[in-house]
């Protein structure tokens, strides 16, 4: 069996859905659901949503909780994209309306790491405003 090889080409399968049409599907379906999700940092916060979650705990825990609180789907933009091995690195940008109106503007910065043997995501770093992710969880 030959290894996985990751490419731009491959990041973009998987996000241009999500940039498009607001489809993660395909997204989601290339996480290992045994994931090593870190946001922000390894503490938990409960608003902040930061911590080390696998797949089925971001869904429940933030993906959730947090499109429950926004009036629009999360609308994400990817503005670059860089493959060294079997890291991707992604910036990207979110824009929804909160629940109270106010707008929800966030800029992601995600470490993808493949694994060569699945080409499923293994682990991500994920950094992002999470000051702005409590003020939602905080006043929605």
């Amino acid at each position: 069996m030959s290894k996985f090889t990751l490419t731009k080409a491959h990041i973009a399968s998987l996000l241009d859905p999500v940039s498009l049409s607001s489809n993660w599907a395909p997204f989601v379906s290339a996480i290992d659901p045994g994931v090593r999700w870190v946001i922000g940092g390894e503490t938990t916060h409960p608003t902040r949503k930061t911590g080390v979650y696998n797949l089925a705990g971001w869904k429940q825990d933030v993906n959730q909780p947090l499109l429950a609180r926004l009036k629009t789907g999360l609308k994400m933009t990817v503005s670059s994209v860089e493959v060294i091995g079997n890291k991707a690195v992604v910036e990207a940008h979110g824009e929804a309306t909160q629940a109270n109106g106010r707008p929800y503007n966030n800029r992601y910065a995600w470490f993808l790491i493949f694994s060569e043997e699945t080409g499923k995501i293994v682990e991500i770093r994920e950094y992002l405003d999470t000051a702005l992710v409590q003020e939602v969880q905080e006043t929605n």
